[in-house]
């Protein structure tokens, strides 16, 4: 989830969205600027030295009392730039606010957030396997694209594309490619087949090994 309150922020970076689901493995992105649905909260904080010189004596109150303050009065101070902490009056520039998240204990180890005080970012931390399996086929079907480049071809040329697993290894990424053939399909063009599939007398374009998940491998691109 990647929250702003502008809208319009939101609209510039949802071009991003197919590099963001890429990098991160994750399936959806959720682009809000609902402050409610999305638990967003408030904080105040200060650049103590610079305040300071400001309160001379009230600064230890403000300190002291800065914590407690609760997150609809921050947000009230965005919206107003005047606040009261302890009685002290502040107003807008005195305190820095901070837009973030409150996870509950039970979504511990679940979610991860961050904020760079004005976008909250949320993200769902848990393996899922499913997830695994797609991310095992993208990083295979990159593996791939690499070799082809390496081997000079055009993206109009026609190869086909074997591997070979030591004995006992592979499992994990065989069953990637199986489940998800369509999304190494739609990118290369075919699904990488056994080496004991290859036709003798066909030409062999380039071969090198390769590592995915700590497991290396041989990848063969082949004359049809």
């Amino acid at each position: 989830m990647v929250f702003h309150a502008d809208p319009a922020y939101l609209e510039d970076i949802k071009p991003l969205q197919r590099y963001i689901t890429s990098e991160l493995n994750v399936r959806d992105i959720i682009f809000s600027s609902d402050e409610s649905l999305s638990g967003v909260r408030y904080r105040a904080v200060a650049d103590w030295s610079v305040l300071g010189r400001k309160l001379r004596k009230d600064l230890a109150r403000v300190k002291n009392a800065l914590p407690n303050v609760s997150s609809n009065d921050v947000k009230a101070y965005v919206d107003t730039g005047n606040i009261a902490v302890d009685g002290i009056s502040l107003v807008a520039g005195d305190l820095t606010v901070q837009r973030y998240l409150e996870l509950p204990p039970a979504a511990e180890g679940l979610y991860a957030t961050h904020t760079d005080n004005d976008v909250v970012l949320r993200l769902d931390i848990q393996e899922h396997d499913d997830l695994l399996g797609e991310r095992l086929a993208r990083e295979l079907t990159s593996r791939i694209q690499r070799l082809r480049k390496k081997a000079g071809l055009q993206a109009t040329d026609d190869v086909d594309v074997f591997y070979s697993f030591e004995e006992g290894t592979g499992a994990e990424l065989l069953s990637a490619m199986r489940v998800h053939a369509e999304i190494i399909e739609k990118t290369v063009r075919n699904v990488p087949a056994d080496a004991k599939e290859r036709k003798a007398g066909k030409e062999l374009l380039i071969e090198e090994e390769q590592e995915v998940a700590d497991v290396k491998f041989m990848l063969m691109l082949v004359r049809p």
